[in-house]
């Protein structure tokens, strides 16, 4: 067996022993512990296929064999094969986005619930946090020769639309990729002033530096204050949480 199909296989069985209440349905079938050379990952596959369990369990096990490669007779071409070509930078690029997803879903089917009365969301020990990413202009300035998003200008420049603020901040930067994916909001800040909010969907990588993919937010009540993630360090880059109601 390969490293990589290895690593693959490893990573799905960390998924499925994650979820006691799905293993103990299939405790009759599969025989697993934390250990990848336990489970049969094509009766996990032939599970995930038959009508016995709930659509929510039989595609989380679907995934888990995907990802183990056990659904595809071309191991080649499986998940699992597929995940472990990427480097780290673009696992964690999936898994953030991802993460950032459920977060979201979760948030919204809480909210459902709330208005429905099954749950109240509106307690203060269960505000939500974001996550969020400062970067910091300097005055306008010309862009380096070929820059990697097409622009000839960047830094702050007064009286810039939303648009074009967005495009000279969100990238490209030094970012720590799990902490960037990890987040919702980009601020971009000048003079110690959130001068545009925007959303954190995704990013791309040019080398060692890394771009923001989102949408502004150009009605953001952060525009205009103070900036919160402010500590007086020369990297223009910052990571923090904010309330969620801010």
């Amino acid at each position: 067996m390969t490293l990589h199909s290895r690593h693959s296989e490893q990573d799905a069985a960390a998924i499925l022993v994650s979820s006691p209440s799905v293993l103990s349905k299939i405790a009759g079938y599969v025989h697993t512990d934390a250990s990848a050379e336990n489970v049969d990952w094509a009766r996990v596959a032939e599970l995930a296929d038959r009508n016995i369990l709930s659509s929510v369990d039989r595609a989380f096990l679907g995934i888990c064999a995907d990802i183990a490669g056990g659904a595809n007779e071309d191991e080649a071409r499986s998940f699992g094969a597929r995940w472990d070509a990427l480097d780290w930078q673009h696992q964690a690029i999936i898994a953030g986005v991802l993460t950032s997803s459920a977060q979201s879903k979760r948030t919204n089917e809480r909210r459902l619930l709330g208005k429905t009365g099954f749950v109240d969301t509106y307690h203060e020990s269960d505000r939500e946090e974001l996550n969020v990413v400062r970067v910091r202009l300097g005055a306008d300035h010309p862009a380096v020769v070929n820059d990697a998003l097409g622009r000839e200008r960047v830094g702050y420049r007064e009286g810039a639309s939303a648009n074009e603020l967005w495009q000279r901040g969100r990238g490209v930067w030094r970012m720590q990729p799990d902490r960037v994916i990890a987040s919702q909001l980009l601020l971009i800040a000048h003079a110690g002033v959130i001068r545009l909010v925007g959303t954190i969907d995704g990013v791309t990588i040019h080398g060692d530096r890394l771009a923001i993919i989102g949408s502004p937010l150009a009605d953001h009540p952060l525009i205009g204050q103070s900036d919160p993630l402010d500590n007086g360090s020369q990297n223009p880059v910052a990571y923090g949480s904010l309330d969620a109601d801010d």
